[in-house]
């Protein structure tokens, strides 16, 4: 995930930090055993993920890269859950299980 349409907020160093969190995080839950089983999921995960890096970087103010992944962990654990009890319509909606 590349997060360079958010340059004229970050530093180039920011940005890369940003990129090393979102990568860290992501290596992190495709080991946990998250449900990938599709293209959708992983666009959607990829997508909140982002969305949550951004905001423990803007709203949060981390600049590390430990801090930052840490946060979008929690941050994203409750949707995980609901994630994990979601299957994907062909319409690209989401529905509980």
């Amino acid at each position: 995930m590349h997060f360079e349409h958010y340059a004229a907020f970050f530093r180039p160093e920011e940005l890369d930090t940003l990129t090393a969190a979102f990568e860290a995080t992501w290596c992190e839950l495709t080991a946990s055993g998250v449900d990938l089983s599709s293209e959708e999921k992983v666009a959607l995960l990829k997508k909140k993920l982002a969305q949550r890096i951004l905001v423990s970087a803007t709203a949060g103010g981390a600049r590390d890269i430990e801090t930052i992944k840490e946060q979008a962990m929690r941050s994203l654990a409750g949707h995980l859950r609901s994630y994990e009890q979601t299957t994907l319509q062909p319409d690209g909606k989401a529905q509980l299980r």
